[in-house]
């Protein structure tokens, strides 16, 4: 499950889309996955500058008409790997503000090659979804838009 699997062009990539949900605040969420909640927080904080996303392998696929304009950046290094890290989220989603773009959320993409998706990444929190497009299943996690948690 962890060998490396490249499938796929960045075109059917590009094609990722992120999911509406609320922020995640770990509080109700018990231990061990509030703790994986803050190691993503912690792990992404420096992509609030946009600049360093790019630096560290992300391309910005700019504004996403299906889900609110947020613009997306991904790593495609990352996405057909078959393997997921909660420190190395595939994607990055922003929104356009005032004063530039601010970070609102991660996704986390799995091969469909690779199989289904582990359920016990990030229990609890959003839905494993299949990418319309892209040979992915994918989970958006709000942990950056300073909403309180929801049903998904």
């Amino acid at each position: 499950m962890r060998a490396s699997h490249r499938v796929g062009t960045a075109l059917a990539v590009a094609g990722v889309l992120f999911t509406g949900a609320a922020t995640i605040h770990g509080d109700s969420h018990g231990a061990d996955l509030n703790r994986q909640l803050a190691a993503a927080r912690a792990a992404t904080a420096v992509y609030h500058d946009p600049d360093a996303a790019i630096a560290a392998g992300y391309q910005n696929l700019g504004p996403n008409p299906a889900e609110d304009n947020r613009v997306e950046f991904v790593n495609f290094n990352l996405v057909f790997n078959c393997t997921l890290d909660v420190t190395q989220p595939e994607a990055l989603s922003y929104v356009t503000s005032g004063q530039g773009l601010r970070l609102v959320g991660v996704e986390y993409s799995y091969p469909m090659a690779c199989g289904a998706p582990p359920e016990d990444f990030l229990p609890g929190i959003g839905e494993w979804e299949p990418e319309a497009g892209a040979p992915v299943w994918s989970k958006f996690v709000p942990i950056w838009s300073g909403n309180s948690i929801g049903s998904h």
